[in-house]
């Protein structure tokens, strides 16, 4: 009976005190709820505190307002060093955790000249960090790193040799040592030539089993010239590569000749500075005395539909266009312009066009090449149904013609701007960015200042040089249009091109 009376006593206390609270937000807020039926405002009470603090909630996303955005990206002089006139990178300091990471880049071209120096140069690439060393076996290496938790991965392409070194901090110096020694003196383990043989042939023989991988051998073999960049070894090749091979076409490589190197991790900067003056003070290597050079890529001028037939259901396409290479006064406001067009997604138009008003495509974007040593491509890919392949690239057409006609909007060109602008952060999220953008910044040869000038020159894009850029990149007369899929996808298209599977590859 007495606990009967406690629990309808406190329930008559909380009803009490819940009636009040109700009767006092409402009373007060209200006629200025009725007022603002833009915002939903609760007053919250201050202990000690008479004046009361109202926040207000919008009723909805569109009456969110944030603070105008303001980024000042990382200086790279802040982070550069120089350890010799041949030997510079940066330093990030970072305390936050307990590692360490490293990456080195050796600026040195390694490109073949023959059918068999083809497949050397593909084993050769991994077998620096698989063929153990000529001091440890693979398994000892493999071992030691596991027992740290610590990774090294490295290898060639045809402007530099690299290699990166991830750790605790307190096994940084230990694992770049041993980084050193697997790409300074490389072994190139017989058995694990074989196993690396094993695994490349397969590769090889199974390179076009998806549409997409066949798509971009088509892409590269109807747009780009013959080069030695470009050459494809065959199953055989790979066979007779052998462990003299390696060493002989591996002679001069990781040679500290020309080194950009990137650091960041928990360790100072005057401690990583004395550290790397030791570390290549001694680097044992012979340089190349016939070191190779890394033509630029030459593109072809072939306007026309190309099509390797597939039994599959969906056409893969892509539609290029010869671009530019890098600086160039085009690349920015083409840029933008490629934004508008497909690379915003669900604001851009061939997106709201082609998927969103028409179900003909998941995905349809553009795209605009970027580099600093090749001539690039201007891009257009989708996948449709194969049977809706011709009218897809009718929509595409219609939206080019009127993107070069009428121009963007200017919603549409401030949201692009505004994009990529705002994209700026994503490249310096840790410190690990920061170093390592940086130092393949300077690798490629970007300016000190490059991220100030980026934000100024896409502010400055006007409506008129979008257009521009449209019609002079992306026009559908002299764009190569590549198709992977059954033979429907293309039976109303005009003069079409079929090139056979087994003709894709680049040979000398």
């Amino acid at each position: 009976m007495k606990n009967k009376f406690l629990l309808a006593t406190f329930s008559l206390v909380l009803f009490a005190c819940s009636s009040t609270s109700n009767t006092n937000v409402s009373a007060e807020t209200k006629n200025e709820v009725l007022a603002k039926p833009d915002t939903v405002q609760i007053k919250k009470s201050v202990s000690n505190d008479s004046a009361s603090k109202v926040s207000q909630i919008p009723t909805s996303y569109k009456n969110i307002v944030f603070p105008e955005f303001k980024y000042n990206t990382p200086d790279p002089l802040t982070y550069r060093v120089e350890i010799s006139d041949s030997i510079t990178g940066y330093i990030v300091e970072d305390s936050s955790l307990p590692l360490a990471s490293f990456k080195v880049i050796f600026k040195e071209a390694t490109v073949p000249k023959s059918a068999k120096e083809i497949a050397v140069k593909d084993l050769l690439s991994g077998m620096f960090r698989r063929g153990g060393s000529l001091k440890n076996s693979i398994q000892t290496i493999d071992d030691s790193l596991e027992f740290i938790s610590a990774s090294i991965s490295g290898g060639l392409s045809s402007r530099s040799s690299s290699f990166s070194v991830s750790a605790l901090s307190r096994d940084f110096k230990q694992t770049a040592y041993l980084a050193k020694e697997i790409f300074t003196s490389p072994a190139f383990d017989s058995t694990s030539l074989e196993i690396q043989k094993a695994a490349t042939i397969t590769n090889f023989e199974r390179r076009y089993d998806t549409p997409a991988a066949v798509l971009s051998a088509l892409k590269t073999k109807v747009n780009y010239a013959s080069s030695p960049r470009l050459y494809d070894a065959t199953s055989e090749e790979y066979r007779q590569v052998s462990r003299k091979d390696l060493i002989e076409f591996g002679k001069g490589k990781f040679n500290p000749t020309r080194v950009i190197f990137a650091f960041a991790g928990n360790i100072s900067k005057d401690s990583v500075v004395d550290f790397l003056k030791k570390y290549f003070a001694d680097w044992n290597i012979s340089p190349n005395k016939n070191p190779d050079s890394a033509e630029t890529l030459k593109l072809l001028h072939t306007p026309g539909i190309y099509a390797v037939e597939r039994p599959v259901t969906q056409a893969n396409i892509s539609m290029n266009q010869p671009f530019l290479k890098r600086p160039h006064p085009d690349y920015y406001p083409a840029a933008v312009a490629s934004f508008i067009l497909g690379g915003g997604g669900f604001s851009s138009r061939l997106t709201t066009r082609i998927r969103s008003d028409e179900g003909l495509a998941y995905s349809v974007y553009s795209t605009v090449g970027n580099s600093y040593f090749d001539s690039t491509l201007t891009t257009i890919a989708l996948q449709t149904k194969a049977e809706q392949t011709g009218f897809a690239l009718k929509l595409i057409e219609e939206e080019i013609l009127k993107l070069a006609k009428e121009g963007p909007t200017e919603e549409e060109l401030l949201l692009a701007k505004k994009t990529l602008i705002e994209s700026l952060p994503s490249l310096f999220a840790t410190s690990e960015d920061i170093a390592y953008n940086f130092a393949e910044d300077e690798f490629i040869g970007k300016k000190a200042n490059h991220y100030t000038e980026y934000i100024q020159e896409i502010e400055s894009v006007s409506k008129e040089q979008v257009q521009a850029m449209i019609s002079k990149y992306f026009a559908p007369e002299k764009m190569t249009i590549s198709i992977v899929g059954p033979a429907v996808a293309w039976k109303d298209l005009p003069n079409v091109k079929i090139i056979p599977l087994d003709s894709l590859e680049i040979r000398p």
